[in-house]
């Protein structure tokens, strides 16, 4: 069993926050995976995964247009400059996943560049976790990136990593 960090990024910020939430959790001695969709899952396949076999499951992803990336969001956000992933979102990841075994626990992270009125992509992921059945330990969390090829600071890296930590210390015991 393992806790599994899934991420959608265009630009890498998002890529560096997903590897600081992990590296949390780890460091609390929980086994876990990274997965970028559009790498390790393809259009159309199923995760390469088992939900049973989740202790943990966070899944982020950039804010779009106030909320989660969409098809058209990727294509006009490609403008701004090189991306690090592929035209496969968060969007497709979800329509293949497996639901969850009931109850698990679940938390949404999302990147935006720190706007105030920029919405938020993490409140539409914690909805689509809650729709495969999984149980929401955290309220869903924003990190600030500073640009395409900035990404988040230092300090923003070190949120994420306490993040991760305060996901595992809310997991219940197994047993």
């Amino acid at each position: 069993m393992t806790a599994m960090v899934v991420f959608e990024s265009m630009f890498g910020g998002t890529q560096a926050v997903a590897e600081a939430v992990a590296a949390g959790v780890a460091s609390c001695g929980l086994p876990v995976d990274v997965v970028e969709v559009g790498r390790a899952v393809g259009v159309g396949d199923r995760p390469p995964w088992h939900a049973p076999d989740l202790l943990l499951l966070a899944v982020g992803g950039p804010t779009h247009l106030g909320g989660m990336s969409t098809n058209g969001s990727r294509t006009q956000a490609r403008t701004h400059g090189p991306t690090v992933s592929g035209l496969t979102g968060l969007d497709r990841w979800f329509d293949a996943s497996p639901h969850l075994r009931p109850g698990t626990p679940v938390a949404a992270f999302d990147t935006a560049w720190g706007t105030q009125d920029g919405g938020s992509a993490a409140r539409t992921i914690a909805t689509r976790l809650e729709s495969l059945r999984g149980r929401l330990v955290a309220p869903p969390a924003s990190f600030v990136v500073t640009g395409t090829t900035t990404g988040p600071t230092d300090a923003e890296l070190e949120r994420a990593f306490d993040w991760g930590t305060s996901l595992v210390s809310v997991r219940p015991p197994t047993g």
